[in-house]
């Protein structure tokens, strides 16, 4: 005869696996959560990060979970180059846990031996700036092209949707030859501490005049 009550037992023992696995891995598996920086050292671009949701007991309570040491931040870049963004205290964006330990790899690079058996852990740990919240919006958004920007959107350099060019802030300073293949308007004076040359010829503040003598006259062309 087939016991009545294996079929429950059976029942309840899954039942109660499942609960036991489930609290294992709301507690100790981390895929990724949004969160902030605390503190960041310029020089190995790691940070201090803190996660920004509140994790809750058993008994309902709920409390700021500890901070995050150690943590690498991406920068945009690969071979050809790199784009460096200051991070501030506070800056927001998503944090991200390793599948495996990572501490060796970060102080290593390239293929590290696995220092601890973990996973998913909460110490092994990215952080990946520039997902915001609602207070944390780009104000002024143009939603237009491509524009690389400072945070309050005074000084700029965008390519439209429509293909122009525009530029604005402070100051511009070219440490390099600038070359103009196509004519260009200036709507201000332009002062350089270097003489210019129009066509090969100087048109610089010691440039000379042909065929003229001192007077009021208007001088002739730039003595090449």
């Amino acid at each position: 005869m087939t016991d009545p009550l294996a079929s429950r037992t059976q029942a309840e023992f899954t039942k109660m696996l499942r609960g036991v696995f489930g609290e294992y891995l709301k507690d100790n598996m981390h895929t990724s959560v949004p969160g902030h920086v605390l503190s960041f050292n310029p020089v190995t671009q790691l940070a201090e990060v803190q996660i920004g949701l509140m994790i809750e007991d058993h008994q309902d309570n709920q409390a700021a979970r500890r901070p995050i040491i150690c943590v690498p931040v991406q920068f945009w870049g690969a071979a050809g180059g790199t784009l460096e963004c200051r991070v501030a205290n506070g800056t927001e964006g998503a944090l991200f846990f390793s599948k495996e330990c990572i501490d060796s790899w970060v102080d290593q690079g390239g293929v590290a031996i696995k220092s601890e058996p973990r996973r998913f852990s909460i110490n092994d740990c990215y952080f990946i700036p520039g997902i915001r919240s609602i207070p944390g919006a780009i104000t002024n958004f143009a939603n237009d092209g491509i524009r690389l920007r400072s945070n309050d959107g005074s000084a700029y350099i965008w390519i439209h949707d429509n293909k122009t060019l525009e530029f604005d802030g402070v100051s511009a300073n070219f440490k390099c030859p600038v070359n103009f293949e196509q004519p260009t308007n200036f709507e201000q004076a332009v002062t350089t501490e270097t003489t210019i040359h129009n066509q090969g010829v100087s048109i610089g503040l010691e440039h000379e005049h042909i065929g003229v003598e001192v007077g009021d006259d208007i001088s002739g062309p730039v003595n090449p």
